[in-house]
């Protein structure tokens, strides 16, 4: 027989409890929404949902990457044929003004 009694609470927390004495050893908070009493098994759940959530994150912060380069690439492109179409050959030297 187990010296300790398992009891999950209405709000998520597990207590555990000594059958002898009847004093609450532990309390622990649930690591995820729907905890199992595992904690082993709530770790690897909680992991495997931040490992999802970052990746996520990564690739939103990639695509925002990508159009912000693509705006910039075609603004440099854009001022490049202005710069084709108004003649100069090359920018003016502040020095070379004297």
């Amino acid at each position: 027989m187990e010296k300790e009694i398992k009891v999950t609470c209405s709000c998520g927390t597990i207590l555990i409890i000594d059958r002898i004495s009847g004093k609450v050893l532990a309390t622990r908070k649930p690591l995820v929404k729907d905890s199992g009493g595992d904690r082993f098994a709530d770790a690897f759940q909680k992991v495997s949902e931040d490992k999802t959530r970052r990746h996520s994150v990564f690739d939103n912060m990639k695509e925002n990457q990508e159009k912000k380069k693509k705006v910039a690439e075609e603004l440099f492109n854009a001022s490049l044929e202005d710069a084709k179409k108004s003649g100069d050959d090359k920018p003016h030297n502040v020095f070379d003004l004297d």
